[in-house]
């Protein structure tokens, strides 16, 4: 896989690495109306992050978002909640 970045993709100083990690563990993907894509995935210490992109070809990524990841997505996901402390059935 090939991944270019737009410079917007830096403005939460998320690195190259943590951006590609989490392009490899990610948990949740949702695709958008005008064909990009939001993904929630791990960053390499294990936090969650959000990224966007876009597919420009088959095997390269368009990357243009990249931040820890929002309380909405993770909602979303279901990923990261914390136990609500009720028992199930």
């Amino acid at each position: 896989m090939i991944v270019e970045y737009h410079e917007a993709a830096f403005v939460h100083k998320v690195s190259v690495s943590d951006i590609e990690w989490a392009l490899n563990t990610q948990v949740y993907e949702k695709p958008a109306a005008d064909g990009s894509f939001l993904v929630v995935g791990f960053n390499r210490i294990g936090n969650l992050l959000e990224v966007a992109f876009r597919e420009l070809d088959e095997g390269t990524l368009f990357v243009f978002h990249a931040m820890p990841c929002r309380q909405k997505w993770l909602d979303e996901a279901n990923v990261g909640r914390k136990p609500s402390g009720r028992k199930n059935g």
